[in-house]
């Protein structure tokens, strides 16, 4: 009887609203205009898929650990350490460039200067805020 049961598809009435179903079909018309029988280009074919997506996508976010980052606060990090060496490396050339005699200048003046590591970290922020709107 179980195999039986496993054997037969479930079958599953779902009340979709217009407004989805408007997406619904733009998306099976541009899957027809691209070659696709209307075997697998159908509206019911099309709401599995996503249920399939979603289901995944669900299982993931379950499965993922707490601790672990999601890609954006990678790509934030990344970016931000390359801000940041970026920046430092401007600071040194900048100096390197200004001054004409080295033996003037005094290592490590400008990363004594309690101001500029926040200043530089503002400058981070700014740049990370223009590139993550």
């Amino acid at each position: 009887m179980n195999d039986e049961n496993s054997a037969k598809r479930n079958r599953v009435n779902l009340t979709i609203p217009f407004s989805l179903l408007e997406k619904i079909d733009a998306h099976v018309e541009k899957k027809l205009e691209d070659g696709e029988s209307r075997d697998t280009a159908n509206r019911s074919a099309f709401v599995m898929e996503m249920f399939k997506l979603g289901l995944r996508v669900h299982e993931n976010k379950i499965n993922k650990d707490a601790s672990e980052k999601t890609l954006d606060q990678k790509l934030e990090l990344i970016a931000k350490n390359a801000l940041m060496n970026g920046f430092i490396i401007d600071a040194i050339f900048g100096i390197m460039k200004e001054t004409v005699d080295t033996s003037k200048v005094v290592r490590n003046e400008m990363l004594l200067d309690p101001d500029w590591p926040k200043e530089m970290k503002e400058r981070v922020a700014g740049k990370l805020l223009e590139y993550f709107k």
